[in-house]
């Protein structure tokens, strides 16, 4: 417990100020995550293990996709590039078979596109909008562990998560929503306040989705974490992944926000 909360002031201390300026500053943070993901991704597969020229391949398209496609939420063509190019290795990829290649597609575009919602929201809605999300998702994943550790009895899914429960998810649903709604509510964000309590409530949900969604991969390839970049914490994709499947719900209910307020 000690490494893992020193660990995390660390993060927090290396992440915030990043967030925080912006700019160049936030680029250079989401190319070493980028990166990390893209590793981690791969490096977990065993028997048999990625093929190093996949690692040029993702890294391409998940990096492509994060900084230099704008409209990645509504264009299909870098993701059709990517699935012809992994069809294609397939072909005379003996190791990669229908499973395998469902996997290095899946991931490769649910953590790409992950990212690229997480560097629009600084850059087109602000510091703010992402600050929410952070609240929302890391609030339930703390809630869900205390009140788990103090109240739980009824596990949620044994079979990708033994420890989590029932009591713990809802606790974590309860804090993570409160907490977000009390922020947005205290900077204005300018989200009306049944949208916003509607929107946070939603984040607590989808973030405990995404965070059994990696945790189904981890127990798929027999890896208790991703990486060990983190002491006590695991690796980037342990520590982000419920972050990155929320920024794909946050960005999709902030366009029909839009749509629904024009």
């Amino acid at each position: 417990m000690k490494t893992r909360i020193i660990t995390g002031l660390v993060l927090i201390a290396v992440i915030l100020p990043c967030v925080i300026l912006g700019g160049a500053f936030y680029k250079y943070l989401l190319v070493f995550i980028t990166g990390g993901a893209v590793f981690e991704m791969l490096s977990i597969c065993d028997r048999p293990k990625a093929p190093i020229y996949l690692y040029p391949i993702v890294g391409i398209f998940m990096y492509y996709c994060v900084f230099f496609d704008n409209n990645l939420i509504i264009s299909n063509i870098p993701i059709m590039i990517y699935l012809i190019v992994l069809l294609g290795c397939s072909m005379f990829d003996n190791h990669m078979d229908f499973l395998r290649l469902c996997y290095y597609f899946l991931a490769g575009v649910m953590i790409s596109m992950g990212l690229h919602m997480i560097y629009e929201l600084r850059i087109h809605y602000g510091f703010e909008y992402l600050l929410l999300m952070a609240i929302a998702t890391f609030a339930t994943d703390t809630g869900a562990y205390f009140v788990g550790m103090k109240f739980g009895k009824h596990k949620l899914n044994p079979r990708l998560s033994p420890k989590k429960t029932i009591e713990g998810s809802l606790g974590g649903i309860l804090l993570g929503t409160v907490l977000s709604v009390c922020y947005g509510s205290y900077i204005h964000i300018g989200i009306p306040i049944i949208y916003l309590i509607g929107i946070c409530l939603i984040l607590t949900i989808t973030g405990q989705v995404g965070d059994l969604t990696f945790s189904s991969i981890k127990r798929t390839f027999e890896v208790k974490d991703y990486s060990q970049i983190f002491p006590g914490h695991g690796g980037i994709l342990d520590r982000f992944d419920s972050l990155l499947f929320n920024s794909l719900v946050f960005g999709i209910l902030l366009h029909i926000l839009t749509w629904m307020v024009i």
